[in-house]
């Protein structure tokens, strides 16, 4: 038995060792490591401009590997949001989105199930009985509410079978489909700052997410002051940029110079270029 599990773990570190390797070879990163300007690295990818020319479209996990539609990234599918921020959202939203899904091992999901399970069991539905069961049920009620079409992602649908993400795309314009992008790094997807989202849920959602890439699912430790993890903001205008920087810095100082704050304005308007 013990051998065994020290072939899984010698099997798993193979696995993040490649995948290191692959996304460190990534244009992108290998541009910022040598101190290229973001904005400018972005405008030199091919389709840049058009990346926020389309609605988004899919309410997807925030996790990088989970990549379905246009997507619109809310950790969880939105099952961390507050009972008020949720209700507001699909005021908002009902009828304008086309397909709500779910993933198996869900970062999100397993920590608000936790979480219910410490603190108020009883609000655990019937018959969920693990994260992904929960995780479930709650982007199938999103689904319903919001007129949209749900689907679950199994793990072999998924773009990749370990988290692989060196950054995290913080947006605020809610239009940038980072997803489709060519040559855009593996990241996670929050758009909740361009949906109306409160700034105490973003710093929430900003830390979950950050914690999973710099921890033990996540490249852990080969994530350092000189390789960090990047939070990219897109803004539609400076002063967003501005405040939304602000926001991503304080909700992820814990982790120090192992997260690196940048960000752009999306490319079209005059003032902004």
């Amino acid at each position: 038995m013990e051998q065994e599990i020290e072939q899984h773990l010698h099997d798993y570190e193979d696995v993040i060792g490649q995948s290191w390797a692959e996304t460190s070879a990534n244009e992108v990163i290998k541009r910022l490591a040598k101190g290229e300007e973001l904005p400018k690295i972005l405008d030199s990818l091919p389709g840049f401009a058009e990346s926020f020319d389309q609605e988004l479209d899919t309410i997807d996990c925030s996790d990088g590997r989970v990549l379905d539609g246009r997507k619109i990234g809310i950790a969880g599918s939105g099952l961390l949001l507050s009972p008020e921020e949720r209700a507001k959202f699909i005021a908002l939203y009902k009828g304008k989105t086309k397909k709500v899904t779910a993933h198996a091992d869900c970062g999100a999901a397993a920590k608000k199930f936790a979480e219910l399970q410490s603190v108020s069991p009883e609000q655990i539905p019937a018959g969920v009985t693990t994260a992904d069961d929960y995780g479930v049920v709650c982007a199938q009620k999103l689904a319903e509410e919001l007129g949209a079409e749900y689907e679950f992602l199994e793990r072999e649908g998924m773009a990749s079978p370990n988290h692989n993400e060196r950054a995290l795309v913080l947006d605020q314009t809610g239009r940038f489909d980072s997803g489709s992008l060519e040559g855009f790094p593996p990241h996670f997807v929050c758009t909740g700052a361009g949906l109306g989202f409160s700034e105490e849920y973003m710093k929430e959602e900003l830390e979950t997410l950050t914690g999973i890439a710099l921890g033990d699912h996540g490249f852990g430790q080969r994530l350092s002051e000189d390789k960090p993890f990047y939070i990219m903001v897109a803004a539609n205008d400076y002063n967003n940029l501005a405040h939304w920087e602000k926001i991503a810095k304080e909700a992820t100082q814990k982790f120090g110079a192992r997260v690196v704050v940048d960000g752009f304005v999306k490319p079209g308007d005059p003032e902004n270029n």
